[in-house]
């Protein structure tokens, strides 16, 4: 469809005589149009939008826009999407005037109009889903006859007269530039000797050319500009602005100013007894101080009378009177403003309307004043000597909120006599919009997961939201917004309880969620740690890019106006005993125009902070850049850290009559798991996770099963092959394995095949496995490597040995084959003093990585060395304590050296993973008696 958008005005429409042109014209183009030659078909290729025309006269009170489109159909998809033409206008402030539809075809011009086709005219509402209403009309055709390679050229007009401007005219649009596929263009704007227009353009520099001819002004840009700079995403607006072009007649804000302010008059507008006058009978009752009788105001203008958008009989600038907005209870931002107005002015409260723009704020001053500039009316209050900003289609608003400050940057007070513009500069907010309240009770153990409970607390207009969600009884719909709240300040969870409430005395929305994590401690150096990542502080980022040198001097925006409050309570096990904190979990500082407090640490059994991040500024210069990040990674690098004892208890640590610390965790599965749907599995694969982590493999199985007849899948099959290979079921293992790598051939894991079947006495279908897996191995060392571990297990050990000795002789430097041969000849029991040099390679290669020092060790083990054995395997655990192979391995060794807590590392590495007893013991390996 080719849309005509009547006018490209901004926001704040042009008006024109009440309804003057509900009926399309048809006229030629006016006098004064230049009207253009249209670019020959075979120039310009690639660029479909042959010719885009804009010229637009202002005289006496009326901007008359003339657009001239022609749009060459280079393919069949053209001809569905654009083949139908349509205009907008709005019939209460001018007319549509068609001049011309014509098909340039072949050379040729055929005029559609001259053949009889016509426009038919729609009213809709194109924005009644916004709440707008603007009494638009549209005027569609679907072009007879339209071929692929005709070129399609609409002329028409659109005339504008706002009577709310007594005689005063505007006039804006963006200038299109590069790389839109415009073959030729132009903006003329044009208006007669002594009328005081003024223009402006903004990125467009050089492009426009002024004439003075026959009694006209000209200004003619021609397009497309070339493509403007790129501007980084985080530069204030008025770095940001399209190219822009724009004329007026209004000689300074003040006449903007004072040609608004007679619309928002409120004397005489609250009729004494009526309705409104009643409200605020009841707000002077309530309340005796000012500032709280104001927050009911507002409350009451935002709550009781809906928004609206009526454009109307020139309403796109004209407010409908106070008793109208509270008869009919539904209003725009002039309707509710001018209410809000009236009824703080009769409360004795001193308050002025003020236009403001939400989305070029910080450009205003830099714009040409015309009303168009804006699109928001506010009103401004001052009461005890401070300055309130307050929006009647805001939400939210209550006595201990009513001090923030919106982001608009700039106001235009509408007073009799004129005003100049206001900025409206930053300040914290009084109270936090947003809460974070998160109590974690690991006293089981970091390792485990962790029970919490959750509350999120939304003050001001963000509440709204969640305001209509606690209302909601779609509970699939609410619970999902909730699931991705929690989800948005602690990551990945299962709830298990959870619920959001409004509270209307202050205004703010709560959500509780109680559930499961996952534990956010992380092993490092052989100790858990924890870095806190909920906290403001931990996602704070100043890292904006100005590299560039035309950059360099821009400054940066600062998200906000905000106040996020977090507060975290962690319960520690073993009543905190031994966890420690390193770096700051207290400080005080102003980063990037942000204000960044954080308190607290450990307290005896618990950690305990609380951090504020406050924005204070809407921008920061480029000045205080390099500094501003500087204090950023400086503040980052000391967050707290906080570490637990090397000694605390691991997940596979809950063995006897400490299994019962378990209890609160197995409960929340359990509801998890009651809850579930009958075809979901998740409760019982993240129980069934848990359970194995903790070496209830008889439990985990049992979820395993359920979890497969509910979704077969190749990653649930191997985690059920690891449960039953735990529990002696070889066989079990094997079919699993080999189901996951039907589901999942890629990603087949012959290396636990050829094991298993080798400890099931098969060693010639672990040969042949391995073989076969060999032809499509992506590194041939691993095919050898594989082959050679299934010829062990088949007992050709030699033959096995001979094959990792031939590709060690040709390993590449960093190959696998030097620990794979150390590894099979300590297992095998085939190593030898020639066995320990190629160990120390692998031990070199990887830079001491805890698979070759716990190969070496078995060779040492096997070599007698048990006590070079026992230095390996206590650096192994002492990087990777979750290593039971090596655990059982050191328990073996710590016998052979006569030390009898050799028994309790075998107690917990079977605890953990009872299938390495049998592994072990067809390496020949067992405890001594």
């Amino acid at each position: 469809m080719v849309r005509l958008i009547a006018g490209g005005i901004s926001a704040a429409a042009l008006v024109a005589p009440a309804w003057a042109g509900e009926e399309i014209l048809y006229q030629p183009e006016p006098e004064w149009v230049e009207v253009a030659e249209l670019p020959p078909a075979d120039s310009h290729q690639g660029k479909p939008m042959r010719l885009i025309e804009s010229q637009v006269l202002l005289d006496g009170g009326t901007v008359w826009e003339f657009r001239d489109i022609a749009l060459a159909f280079e393919t069949p998809e053209m001809l569905s999407q654009l083949g139908t033409v349509s205009a907008n206008w709005l019939p209460d402030k001018g007319d549509l005037i068609v001049h011309r539809i014509e098909l340039v075809r072949d050379g040729e011009t055929l005029d559609v109009l001259a053949d009889g086709a016509g426009f038919e005219v729609l009213r809709r509402e194109r924005q009644l889903e916004q709440r707008i209403l603007d009494g638009g009309l549209t005027a569609t055709l679907a072009v007879p006859g339209l071929r692929v390679g005709d070129t399609l050229r609409v002329a028409y007009s659109v005339t504008r007269r706002d009577q709310a401007l007594d005689g005063q005219m505007e006039w804006s649009s963006e200038i299109l530039a590069e790389p839109l596929p415009v073959a030729s263009g132009r903006i003329v704007l044009a208006w007669p000797e002594g009328q005081a227009v003024q223009h402006q353009l903004r990125r467009a520099d050089g492009a426009a050319r002024l004439t003075r001819e026959d009694g006209m002004t000209r200004l003619a840009i021609a397009m497309p500009l070339a493509e403007p700079p790129e501007m980084p995403d985080d530069a204030p607006v008025r770095f940001r602005l399209a190219p822009t072009v724009q004329a007026g007649t209004f000689d300074s804000w003040e006449a903007v100013s004072a040609s608004m302010a007679p619309y928002y008059a409120t004397e005489g507008t609250i009729a004494p007894g009526g309705a409104i006058a009643q409200e605020l009978d009841r707000i002077r009752a309530a309340e005796s101080d000012p500032l709280a009788r104001a927050a009911l105001a507002v409350q009451l203008v935002q709550e009781e009378v809906g928004y609206l958008m009526n454009g109307l009989d020139g309403g796109n600038y004209l407010p409908q009177s106070p008793a109208e907005t509270w008869e009919k209870r539904y209003g725009d931002c002039k309707a509710k403003s001018l209410l809000l107005l009236a009824m703080l002015r009769e409360l004795g409260i001193e308050a002025e309307a003020v236009l403001v723009s939400t989305t070029m704020g910080d450009a205003i001053p830099e714009l040409l004043p015309v009303p168009g500039n804006f699109n928001h009316v506010i009103v401004r209050a001052d009461i005890g000597g401070e300055t309130y900003w307050l929006d009647g289609t805001s939400t939210g608003t209550r006595l201990q909120t009513m001090a923030a400050v919106p982001r608009f940057g700039h106001a235009l007070p509408l007073r009799e006599g004129g005003a100049g513009l206001q900025p409206i500069p930053a300040r914290p907010l009084p109270v936090p919009g947003r809460t974070v309240r998160l109590a974690v009770d690991q006293r089981a153990g970091i390792a485990l997961p962790a029970l919490f409970d959750l509350e999120l607390t939304v003050t001001g207009p963000d509440a709204s939201a969640f305001r209509m969600l606690a209302q909601l009884e779609d509970g699939d719909q609410r619970d999902e917004f909730i699931q991705g709240a929690a989800t948005a300040i602690i990551g990945d969870h299962r709830q298990i309880e959870r619920s959001i409430a409004f509270d209307d005395e202050s205004g703010s929305a709560t959500v509780t969620v109680e559930g499961l994590m996952t534990t956010p401690w992380n092993m490092r150096d052989g100790r858990y740690r924890l870095e806190m990542p909920y906290l403001p502080a931990a996602s704070f980022r100043f890292d904006n890019d100005r590299a560039r040198a035309e950059w360099r001097d821009l400054p940066v925006t600062v998200n906000g106006p905000l106040f996020w409050r977090t507060q975290v309570e962690w319960l520690l096990p073993e009543d905190g005993a031994g966890f420690t904190v390193r770096g700051e979990p207290a400080f005080d500082r102003e980063i990037g125009g942000n204000r960044i407090v954080s308190s607290g640490g450990i307290e005896g059994d618990r950690i305990a902070i609380t951090q504020d991040v406050v924005s204070h500024a809407w921008e920061i210069p480029a000045s205080e850049l390099p500094a501003t990040k500087r204090e950023a990674i400086r503040m980052k690098r000391r967050l707290p850290t906080f570490v637990a004892p090397a000694d605390t208890r691991r997940a596979w640590d809950y063995r006897g009559s400490d299994r019962a610390m378990l209890e609160d965790l197995e409960q929340a599965y359990a509801v998890l798991v009651e809850r579930e749907d009958d075809d979901e599995a998740g409760a019982f694969t993240n129980r069934a996770i848990f359970r194995a982590g903790v070496g209830d493999w008889d439990g985990a199985l049992a979820d395993l099963d359920v979890a497969l007849e509910r979704e077969p899948a190749a990653w649930l099959h191997r985690r059920r092959a690891q449960a039953r290979r735990q529990l002696g079921d070889l066989e079990g293992a094997l079919a699993d394995l080999q189901a996951a790598e039907t589901l999942d051939p890629a990603n087949p894991d012959h290396f636990k095949q050829v094991e298993i079947l080798g400890q099931l006495g098969r060693g010639e279908e672990a040969i042949a496995l391995a073989q076969d897996s060999a032809l499509v191995a992506s590194n041939p060392d691993w095919g050898d490597i594989q082959i050679a571990y299934a010829e062990g297990w088949a007992g050709q050990t030699e033959e096995g040995l001979e094959r990792l000795a031939d590709l060690v002789e040709f390993a590449a430097p960093g190959s696998e084959a030097f620990n794979a041969l150390c590894w099979y000849s300590g297992i095998w029991n085939r190593a030898t003093d020639e066995t320990l040099p190629v160990c120390l390679k692998a031990v070199e290669q990887s830079a001491g990585g805890i698979g070759a020092l716990d190969s070496r060790a078995m060779v040492l083990f096997r070599l007698g060395e048990a006590e070079g054995a026992l230095t390996d395997l206590d650096k192994v655990l002492a990087a990777s304590p979750d290593e039971h192979a090596s655990r059982y391995m050191r328990g073996i060794v710590r016998l052979q050296l006569g030390d009898a807590g050799g028994r309790e590392d075998i107690a917990v590495a079977l605890a953990a993973e009872p299938a390495l007893e049998a592994v072990y013991r067809a390496y020949g390996i067992a405890p001594p008696r």
